[in-house]
């Protein structure tokens, strides 16, 4: 029999070799220096093979044997590293198929049709669907607990006093020059706003001048002008400042948020984060997204289609902001367990202390296997999956079905099991 190629020994790799040896495959594994000793470990028990190096040069490639393997599964989180590996490969031996990992579904379209790798994909994509059906199930309604819904106060977003302060004085100063022209100079209202504005923007001094001014009105014509150079200056600056430093988008973000009804918050815009709120707007689904970096360049395509508020997700007022209270699930996507649970722990505090009768369907993902079982057997108001255990059966699957060997029915019946999307949703 065959064996198949691993390189990579990550969370995704390590869920991978998992679901081969579940098939019956004989599997070798090329890992580096950097893999944590629990997941080397954990390899071993499942019986495969371990090779250390970097599978991106050859002798490491050839020393686990892909010159003569079923197939070469490419599972590093990094996309270059897979995509070299890939290429070298594809020209070492054509025939052996080559399944990789790629964080880009477009460019993964284009590798297998441009450079002969039998399949390319993503993970968080082909996981999304199970995070948006599990956040899309149906919830029901819950007696209260003992104690009625209480408001959070929710501290309402200050402005800044210089960009109250500075038009204030500026407009006093413009009030003030409109009286002193219309009284000393005998000009009409209109005529002496008309003459102050000319003056503050420097532009005037073309059809009323201050030459036959008192001495007393031309130094106060001195001083306007200076005054209004520098407080226009300073109106530039700050409204420069307010659009630049992300404040008037944040702001539009959070009047667009408190429309919303129905909607789903996604914290955390990682992979999984960005491939779940995108799935959802397919579906016509509104999203409000939670993340300290929301307003990066690499989040720009989803500031045009839905609500994203830069602030922590484990602060209420995060929460309250994204419409927690209004919204029928939210979705904890980070890379990280604890602060997924975090997330969700105070999602659910927020929301009973502002409904208590309205449960929030709360999914998070989550690494630890051992950790969701404990979690599901206690609860089963959290839904805890991870994107590894839904994406490494189809991943496999697809391996499988390119490799040189015909595969039997039986491997055929495990991986279509392991695609079944009911499984896929209470399971990590």
């Amino acid at each position: 029999m065959h064996h198949f190629v691993v390189c990579g020994l990550g969370r995704f790799g390590l869920t991978v070799v998992e679901s081969l040896r579940e098939s019956g495959r004989q599997v070798t594994v090329i890992s580096d220096e950097q893999t944590s000793p629990d997941r080397i470990e954990r390899a071993k028990t499942l019986g495969v093979r371990l090779v250390e190096g970097d599978f991106c040069l050859a002798s490491t490639r050839r020393e686990a044997g892909v010159p003569t393997a079923a197939a070469v599964l490419l599972t590093s989180s990094n996309d270059v590293s897979n995509l070299e590996a890939a290429l070298e490969i594809r020209g070492e031996a054509s025939e052996i198929p080559v399944v990789m990992r790629h964080s880009d579904t477009r460019f993964a379209r284009r590798l297998e049709a441009d450079f002969g790798v039998a399949v390319a994909m993503a993970p968080a994509d082909f996981a999304a669907g199970a995070f948006v059906e599990a956040a899309m199930a149906a919830t029901t309604e819950a007696e209260p607990r003992g104690r009625r819904p209480s408001r959070i106060d929710v501290p309402r977003r200050t402005i800044r006093p210089e960009f109250l302060l500075i038009p204030a004085i500026l407009l006093v100063i413009y009030l003030a020059a409109i009286v002193v022209f219309r009284q000393s100079m005998g000009l009409s209202w209109v005529d002496s706003a008309y003459f102050t504005t000319s003056v503050v923007t420097t532009v005037g001094f073309g059809d009323f001048n201050l030459q036959e001014a008192t001495p007393l009105v031309k130094l106060f014509g001195i001083l306007l002008m200076f005054s209004g150079i520098v407080l226009v200056a300073i109106i530039a600056s700050l409204l420069t400042n307010f659009v630049v430093s992300g404040m008037a988008m944040q702001l539009r973000n959070e009047f667009l948020a408190a429309r919303l009804r129905g909607h789903v918050v996604v914290c955390g815009l990682g992979q999984v984060g960005v491939a779940v709120a995108r799935d959802l707007q397919r579906r016509g689904i509104p999203v409000v997204a939670v993340d300290p970096a929301a307003c990066d360049d690499q989040h720009r395509e989803l500031h045009l289609r839905c609500p994203l508020i830069a602030s922590d997700a484990t602060r209420p007022i995060s929460l309250v902001r994204a419409g927690i209270d209004r919204a029928r699930a939210l979705v904890a996507s980070t890379s990280n367990d604890a602060l997924n649970l975090e997330i969700g722990l105070m999602a659910q505090e927020t929301v009973q202390r502002r409904r208590a009768n309205r449960p929030l369907r709360l999914v998070l993902r989550c690494f630890d296997p051992d950790l969701a079982r404990r979690i599901h057997a206690v609860s089963e108001d959290y839904i805890l999956l991870s994107e590894a255990q839904i994406a490494a059966p189809l991943f496999v699957r697809r391996a499988i079905e390119h490799a040189l060997e015909p595969a039997d029915e039986e491997s055929r019946d495990v991986s279509d099991a392991s695609d079944a999307p009911a499984e896929g949703v209470r399971e990590t």
